[in-house]
């Protein structure tokens, strides 16, 4: 049996027009498209931004190893927000990434490395270009 090592946590709380993470606040608010004021993050953008966060960061890691270069490395997230009758919601996400300086040979094998240690993008669909 093997014991997982913390490498780091955080906290979020959420209230009324803001959420606290660790000592930062950001202002949230739904987006005028769902009868919100907008003007504040939205679930959805702080959700499109986490998992292109962690793409990006497991693929600048699992490249760090193989000596891939990944200067120019770009990962756009998109989340889409659902709808399908009375109080069902559900979410959509595509990743694509972009590696200029890999050789095109290697790209497909380093982002699918990538996303098999990226703990949330779990089944997202990712492009690679």
């Amino acid at each position: 049996m093997t014991t997982a090592t913390n490498l780091y946590s955080t906290t979020a709380v959420s209230g009324p027009g803001a959420v606290r993470v660790d000592d930062s606040e950001l202002p949230v608010a739904a987006p005028p498209e769902l009868g919100g004021p907008g003007g504040g993050w939205n679930s959805e953008q702080l959700y499109a931004a986490a998992l292109a966060t962690c793409l990006h960061q497991s693929i600048e890691l699992i490249a760090s190893s193989g000596g891939d270069d990944t200067s120019g490395c770009t990962v756009s997230a998109g989340v889409t927000l659902r709808h399908e009758g009375a109080e069902k919601y559900d979410v959509e996400a595509r990743l694509k990434v972009e590696l200029p300086n890999v050789p095109e040979s290697r790209r497909q094998d380093l982002v699918d490395l990538a996303v098999s240690h990226a703990p949330l993008i779990g089944g997202w669909p990712v492009g690679v270009a």
